[in-house]
C-alpha cells in the first residue's frame, strides 16, 4: 500500500514537472519576437557606395538579439529601389523570398513587428526626370492604401510606418503632404508611424552632400525611436 502511494506521489511529481516545463517553455516562446522589414532603400540602409550598411532594421534587431527576444528576422522583401507598386505585386502574387523560400504572406503571418519604410528611392528616381505631381502622390497613397489592406487582412500585430524626407528633387513640401496622409493612414489601420523628415535637415545624418542616403547615426536614431515606440 505504501509502494503504491509513493508511486501515486512520484507520478504526481512528474507530471506536475512535465505541465511546468511546457508552461515555462510556452512562455519563452511567446517572448520571442520575430522582425519582418519590407521597403527600399532606406530599409537596408543604403550607402552612397552601392552597398548596403547598418539600417533601423538591423539596429532593432540587435536589440532583442541583445535582450535575448529575437526569434527571427526576416528582410528578403526590402530590396534597393524596391517601389510601392512591386510590393504590392509581391504579396498579391505571394512572391517567394530568395533564401528561406517562403512565400510573403507566410512570412507577414508569422511576424511580431513589420518595418515598412518605402517612398524615397521612387520619389527620388522620379524627381530626376519629372516634376512631382499630384497625381504621383495620389498613386503613392492609393498604393500604401492597398498595401496596409490587405496585410491586415491576415495580420492584426505591429506595423511600424517611416515616413519619407526629401532626397534630390523631391522637396520638403511634397514630402509633408505625403507624410500627413502616410500618418493618417497609419490611424486608419492601427500602425505605429514615425516621421523622421526632421532627420534629414541634420547634416550629421548623411555621408556626404550628394547622396540622400543617411548614415548609420540616422539609422541608430530611428531604431532607438521604434524601441522606445515598442518596448
Amino acid at each position: 500500500m505504501k509502494k503504491l502511494k509513493r508511486r501515486y506521489k512520484l507520478l504526481i511529481i512528474i507530471v506536475v514537472g512535465v505541465i511546468l516545463t511546457f508552461f515555462i517553455n510556452t512562455s519563452s516562446t511567446k517572448q520571442k519576437v520575430d522582425l519582418v522589414s519590407l521597403g527600399d532603400s532606406l530599409s537596408v540602409g543604403m550607402t552612397p557606395y552601392n552597398v548596403a550598411g547598418t539600417s533601423f532594421n538591423d539596429y532593432l534587431k540587435k536589440h532583442l538579439e541583445d535582450k535575448n527576444k529575437l526569434g527571427s528576422y526576416n528582410n528578403e522583401f526590402a530590396i534597393n529601389h524596391l517601389r510601392i507598386h512591386e510590393l504590392n505585386d509581391y504579396l498579391k502574387e505571394n512572391k517567394l523570398g530568395n533564401f528561406t523560400r517562403v512565400p510573403i504572406k507566410q512570412v507577414l503571418a508569422k511576424a511580431d513587428i513589420i518595418s515598412i519604410a518605402i517612398g524615397i528611392d521612387e520619389f527620388a528616381d522620379i524627381s530626376l526626370y519629372e516634376d512631382i505631381s499630384n497625381n504621383l502622390i495620389d498613386n503613392y497613397i492609393l498604393e500604401m492604401n492597398t498595401l496596409l489592406k490587405n496585410i491586415r487582412e491576415f495580420y492584426d500585430k505591429e506595423i511600424i510606418i517611416v515616413s519619407l524626407y526629401p532626397a534630390y528633387n523631391f522637396n520638403k513640401n511634397d514630402a509633408l503632404e505625403i507624410n500627413t496622409k502616410l500618418s493618417q493612414l497609419a490611424v486608419e489601420y492601427k500602425c505605429k508611424y514615425l516621421d523622421i523628415l526632421a532627420y534629414s535637415l541634420n547634416k550629421n545624418y548623411f555621408l556626404d552632400n550628394t547622396s540622400y542616403y543617411m548614415n548609420y547615426l540616422a539609422h541608430e536614431k530611428i531604431a532607438n525611436k521604434i524601441i522606445d515606440m515598442l518596448f
